[in-house]
């Protein structure tokens, strides 16, 4: 994946110019031997010093963030030093990795706002760490997909050989950037897939997403047609408080209802896709003019979002925290978790809609108090404030059949305790 090589620029110069200070802090120490080198390299090999430069300001910056994170943050802790988990016969923490197969994607994708997608970044990523890696909002659009999934099982023993499990689930996706502040600048590392919503049909795959990755999922009860069926009227229930008030009781209610409000003429016409690569390529390039060009607000340059949409590795960015038992407004236990999702096989992938070509879709809501969706994710077309439910628009409607491993995380932030 490339999407560095728009950024190297502006990270090689600020590489250099940390080690250009310091060269000119040695300069001082003994002026009239130091300069006469330094202004004989110039003349001499002028670019080989402003690499000289580049690798000692970059050695610089390793070595601050070394020290800041075991003398401010706490360390980390070695994973060969944490205690060995302890496993029961009804466990339903499965052991990862995981395998899971069948998978039969229905995505509708779904216009949020930037402003409100950059607040759930700050809010669950960017202000736990105070800043030390930031996450912005790729894109304004949002994905909404009903999978189903014949198959869910461990790779690694004692749960591999406990057997598997069915899933069905409703997530909504949104595509962070993920980088860091140098000076003034934006410095984009990476992409990572933020989950804020997630509507799951059973107890392991619930407690395995939380506990195991962060995931923030819920039950609920589903219907997905399956993929021999007309994709016709997709819902998810969940237990929801209508509004927050002592004397209300939780009761299990419809949230999500998208429902295809009209089958195009082009219908059996319509693009299916042989490959993963084929598939989200046609995808990007309905969605955006040039997928090479995305502009981020706050980053100047342009990221290549088709070159990270086709790689086979797609990472994704969750808060793992453990509410303290002693005082329930602190966590005991609080990161970011980093995890990708490798494709195994991939089957068949289908166009189902696209503006007002083929089938045309709608996205209902229902607003309840414990369920912000509609505000937390500005999804405010169709909007009406009071209203019971929010009626939005699909751009485009899609299916894919695919296999995939969901693999290893890794902490790439943890808050410091003393």
């Amino acid at each position: 994946m490339n999407i560095n090589s728009p950024f190297e620029a502006i990270q090689t110069s600020f590489h250099t110019a940390l080690g250009a200070a310091s060269a000119f802090t040695t300069v001082l120490q003994n002026p009239q031997k130091n300069l006469t080198n330094y202004l004989t390299q110039i003349q001499e090999k002028p670019d080989r010093l402003l690499q000289d430069f580049a690798v000692t300001g970059k050695n610089m910056e390793q070595d601050i963030a070394s020290f800041v994170k075991t003398y401010f943050c706490g360390g980390s802790t070695p994973q060969s030093s944490y205690p060995q988990y302890v496993e029961r016969a009804d466990g339903q923490a499965f052991n990862q990795p995981y395998l899971i197969k069948g998978t039969k994607m229905y995505g509708f994708v779904i216009e949020g706002s930037m402003t409100k997608l950059q607040d759930i970044c700050d809010k669950y990523l960017n202000n736990p760490t105070n800043g030390e890696i930031e996450y912005r909002p790729a894109t304004n659009y949002v994905v909404l997909t009903f999978n189903t999934i014949d198959s869910l099982s461990s790779i690694e023993p004692p749960d591999r050989d406990k057997g598997k499990v069915d899933e069905e689930e409703a997530v909504f996706w949104m595509l962070t950037v993920v980088g860091r502040k140098i000076g003034p600048f934006f410095v984009a590392e990476r992409l990572a897939w933020f989950l804020p919503y997630l509507y799951v049909n059973n107890s392991p795959v619930l407690v395995s997403g939380r506990e195991v990755f962060g995931f923030m999922k819920e039950l609920g009860t589903l219907r997905i047609p399956k993929i021999n069926e007309e994709p016709d009227l997709f819902t998810a229930d969940t237990l929801v408080f209508k509004e927050f008030n002592p004397e209300v009781k939780a009761k299990d209610d419809r949230l999500l209802e998208v429902r295809r409000i009209e089958q195009g003429k082009q219908h059996p016409a319509l693009k299916t896709w042989d490959s993963f690569d084929e598939a989200l390529e046609a995808i990007a390039g309905l969605l955006f003019d040039n997928p090479g060009e995305i502009l981020i607000p706050g980053l100047e340059l342009p990221l290549n979002l088709l070159d990270y949409l086709i790689h086979k590795d797609l990472p994704f960015v969750s808060l793992k925290q453990l509410r303290d038992v002693k005082d329930s407004k602190r966590a005991c236990y609080q990161a970011l978790i980093e995890s990708t999702m490798r494709l195994q096989t991939f089957y068949s992938g289908k166009l189902l809609g696209f503006n007002d070509f083929g089938d045309r879709y709608e996205l209902t809501i229902n607003n309840y108090a414990s369920q912000p969706l509609v505000q937390d994710m500005g999804l405010h077309k169709g909007y009406l404030p009071g209203s019971e439910s929010t009626r939005i628009p699909v751009k485009l409607a899609f299916l894919l059949h695919f296999d995939f491993v969901l693999n290893n995380g890794t902490t790439v932030w943890q808050a410091p305790y003393k």
